[in-house]
């Protein structure tokens, strides 16, 4: 009996490592399990368990293994475990020194390294962090090691250096999608769109792939198998991208004119005016048996084929909300609406989201009110807005009631978040304070947009300083100010 469990668990650990060599996770996880199960402690499990939860960023999973078999805290695979999950809890400093216990470890050596470097980044040492890169570079040109010299450049906003490397990992290793996806994103930035939308597909396919939705409804292969058919778009990513990829819809309109775009509740309403021959609606109202192709929102740019800036129509949303005679706003000072920062949970936030004290200073001009208009704030920072008494907080409204004041503000001031994509598309006059290492889609236009002619830029001139730009902020603000009093 014993001997036919162990052999079931040896059976179970083959299969598991199987679907590990082609990165079939979730299977080669589930197999690892039922192992495990059968022979609690083992560590070669353990190890390949543990790997598969720090690929796939599962710290939850990671720490449960962690704490379970605690017992084998000493344990080399135990040690490698630890070391990722302080760096997923952000604690870097205790992170780096656990990788120093096992650095030497032939079995951990790579990716330790690999780990301190990515400490390293987090610390904004930089430099650090290529000098261990460059270092594995010299002993083996692995696919790895250029696609994390990549990743370090494009953090930096060096697009085309990262270009580079990303190009060098395709060449060894051809199907790294998470590395055709970043290249997918260097590709758009540097507005090749037609071969940047085409790799942007590789999005399903990385280490943790967006969920693809409605499977059990056909894609088209091209746009001319849609015609007059009944077509379901779904949005896919935040309610930025949807406002941003959403006049790609009405491009579709030239094709068929029974088309569904399913939508974040939270932006259903708004989206309600997209377009007459648009039926916006939210997830829960979707019947799959009413439709015969599905397209995912961002996809669309690939399918109309679109290859140049010049490619991208701007749809002026008219929306009609019913409030107004609810907002009534000081039209004898300025009436600006603020968005300082996003989701915490992007990888990128600490860069793009700015520090609530740059806004001291224009907090202080007279004769302007302010408007708080998104939800997210810093926990520490909201002692210090509140004690400004011309910022109003309207972070508990509605996205719908928010946009009805944007359409009425002077202007919109925001980092790059959902806020500056609502007063874009509502075509209210904006400026969008933007960081060095700037999304693809803002390209590297230093004060214009190709989204909306009415979002101007204000780009760092220097990597993670917002200075220099709120000087030129506080410059344009004064000319606003003069502007106003001329034109009273």
């Amino acid at each position: 009996m014993k001997t036919d469990k162990l052999n079931l668990a040896k059976n179970l650990f083959e299969e598991g490592v199987k679907f590990l060599q082609v990165d079939d996770y979730r299977n080669a996880e589930n197999k690892f399990v039922q192992s495990l199960n059968l022979v609690p402690g083992r560590l070669s499990i353990i190890h390949n368990l543990i790997s598969i939860y720090i690929n796939t960023n599962q710290k939850d999973k990671l720490k449960n293994i962690l704490d379970v078999n605690q017992y084998l805290s000493n344990e080399k695979e135990i040690i490698y475990g630890k070391a990722f999950l302080y760096y997923f809890n952000n604690d870097f400093l205790k992170s780096i020194e656990t990788c120093e216990k096992i650095i030497k470890e032939v079995q951990f050596k790579d990716a330790i390294e690999d780990l301190v470097a990515s400490n390293f980044k987090k610390q904004k040492n930089f430099l650090g962090a290529l000098r261990i890169y460059k270092k594995k570079l010299k002993e083996n040109k692995n696919h790895l090691v250029f696609y994390n010299i990549g990743l370090l450049f494009s953090e930096l906003g060096r697009t085309s250096t990262a270009f580079y490397y990303f190009n060098k990992c395709k060449e060894i290793k051809n199907n790294d999608f998470t590395n055709l996806h970043s290249l997918a994103l260097c590709k758009l930035k540097m507005k090749d769109l037609e071969n940047g939308f085409s790799l942007f597909e590789n999005r399903w396919k990385i280490n943790e792939p967006l969920e693809m939705k409605f499977q059990q409804i056909d894609s088209p292969n091209s746009l001319s198998e849609i015609k007059n058919k009944r077509l379901l778009i779904w949005d896919e990513q935040g309610l930025g991208d949807t406002l941003q990829f959403s006049r790609f819809v009405i491009d579709l309109l030239k094709f068929t004119k029974e088309i569904t775009f399913a939508v974040n509740s939270k932006l259903s309403e708004i989206l309600l005016s997209l377009n007459k021959n648009i039926s916006v609606t939210s997830y829960e109202n979707i019947d799959i048996k009413n439709f015969d192709y599905q397209i995912a929102l961002c996809s669309i740019p690939k399918y109309l084929n679109i290859r140049n800036i010049e490619d991208i129509k701007f749809y002026n949303l008219q929306i009609r909300t019913g409030f107004e005679n609810k907002i009534i706003l000081d039209d004898k000072s300025l009436n600006i609406g603020l968005a300082w920062s996003g989701n915490k949970k992007y990888f990128l936030d600490s860069y793009r989201s700015i520090p609530f004290k740059y806004f001291n200073n224009i907090l202080n001009f007279k004769n302007i009110n302010f408007f708080k208009l998104s939800k997210d704030f810093r926990e520490e920072e909201k002692s210090s807005y509140s004690l400004y008494p011309n910022l109003i907080d309207l972070g508990n409204r509605s996205l719908l009631e928010v946009s009805e004041y944007i359409k009425n503000l002077d202007l919109v001031i925001s980092a790059d978040t959902s806020i500056l994509h609502l007063a874009g598309i509502l075509n209210t006059k904006s400026i969008l304070l933007l960081n060095y290492n700037s999304d693809w889609r803002w390209f590297d236009n230093l004060n214009s947009s190709v989204w909306y002619p009415s979002v101007k830029i204000i780009k760092q001139e220097k990597f993670n300083s917002w200075d220099d730009v709120f000087i030129k902020l506080e410059k344009k603000l004064k000319n606003l100010q003069l502007d106003k009093k001329k034109g009273q």
